[in-house]
């Protein structure tokens, strides 16, 4: 390459020096480096690769907490329409799926109706029909009444108390929550819609048995499983730092 820069160069010369400009090095004109190409510089696997771990943490994070919490110092009432997104979100948030599938096994294990099919095609037609109802539960419990009563379907994490006083917080917040006044009151939001919905489910759920107590202890375990998620939610963001490191 440097002999075919020489030769061409060499033949250039003449008229170049009769222009009176001078020719121009060959060793330096064969060792120009050429320019860096446009545009930003390509992304190494690593850095790609840490962008990518970076951006699950995230996603993880936005599906367990998302808008379904806030912490009470940073705490606001939602607008109407951030009530329906609260609703929205429950729909398809993991806890609605994992619920479902508990209330599917404490169906099934408790009372093995006939009118399912027995085994695992018995398990998937009862978390079908729990899953149905928690869709309901969210309809009620995180949008209508919310909005009728004025009430924040939130969980509002509370990570400045003692950690035997977050635990009792966490648990308590079933039957207490933040009206949009910013006052403590009563979580009948959370209450009344757990017994709308399994009202409703006695219409259609083949096999139920329907009053006030079988009700009752359904609304009751669909409330313990409320008070663990609650815990989750508060100590979460401490177990990501430890886990995450972030």
């Amino acid at each position: 390459m440097r002999f075919v820069v020489a030769v061409v160069v060499a033949l250039l010369s003449p008229f170049l020096a009769a222009q009176g400009t001078p020719p121009p090095d060959p060793e330096q004109f064969a060792q120009e480096k050429p320019t860096q190409k446009r545009g930003a510089p390509q992304e190494s696997p690593q850095s790609r690769l840490e962008r990518l771990k970076e951006m699950g943490k995230r996603q993880i994070d936005r599906a367990i907490m998302g808008p379904k919490t806030t912490d009470v110092k940073n705490w606001s009432p939602l607008a109407p329409k951030q009530k329906f997104h609260s609703f929205v979100v429950y729909t398809y948030a993991p806890e609605t799926f994992i619920s479902a599938g508990l209330d599917a096994i404490r169906a099934k294990t408790l009372s093995d109706n006939a009118a399912y099919e027995p085994g695992f095609t018995g398990y998937g037609q009862h978390f079908a029909v729990e899953l149905a109802t928690n869709e309901t539960d969210a309809f009620f419990q995180r949008f209508l009444l919310p909005i009728v009563l004025k009430q924040d379907p939130r969980y509002l994490r509370n990570p400045d108390l003692p950690f035997v006083r977050r635990v009792l917080y966490s648990v308590s917040r079933v039957a207490v929550t933040r009206s949009d006044n910013g006052k403590n009151t009563f979580n009948a939001s959370l209450i009344l819609g757990a017994a709308a919905s399994q009202a409703i489910s006695d219409i259609y759920v083949p096999g139920h048995q329907q009053g006030l107590w079988p009700i009752g202890r359904r609304m009751a375990f669909d409330l313990a499983i409320d008070s663990g998620f609650n815990l989750f939610y508060e100590f979460w963001p401490d177990l990501r730092r430890k886990i995450f490191h972030r």
